[in-house]
């Protein structure tokens, strides 16, 4: 069996945070996006898993067609990637994760 790739540069998108905590990551999903949702440790967006020690929310900026993914690198910590939403992204996530927070857009 092959194991799941877990660089977060597989995902192609802009660092919005690094350098950064969980709490930072959160607050700024929560704060920044009408939409947001948890995602578990170990989830796998776009065949890449997301290293997260805890659930963190991910965000959708819907009429920018963003996403905002967090993720923990092993050796710099958490960050904050925002990347272009592909079709159906955004209602694959939401029926996956359910159970969103924040208000719809």
């Amino acid at each position: 069996m092959v194991p799941q790739p877990r660089c977060i540069n597989r995902i192609r998108g802009k660092i919005i945070l690094k350098d950064t905590t969980k709490d930072a990551v959160a607050s700024f999903v929560k704060e920044n996006c009408p939409e947001y949702y948890y995602v578990p440790p170990n989830f796998s967006f776009r065949g890449v898993t997301l290293l997260l020690g805890e659930p963190m929310p991910l965000g959708f900026k819907r009429k920018k067609r963003k996403i905002l993914v967090p993720f923990v690198k092993p050796c710099f910590g958490p960050i904050l990637v925002e990347v272009d939403a592909r079709e159906g992204d955004f209602e694959y996530l939401a029926e996956t994760l359910g159970g969103g927070g924040g208000k719809e857009t």
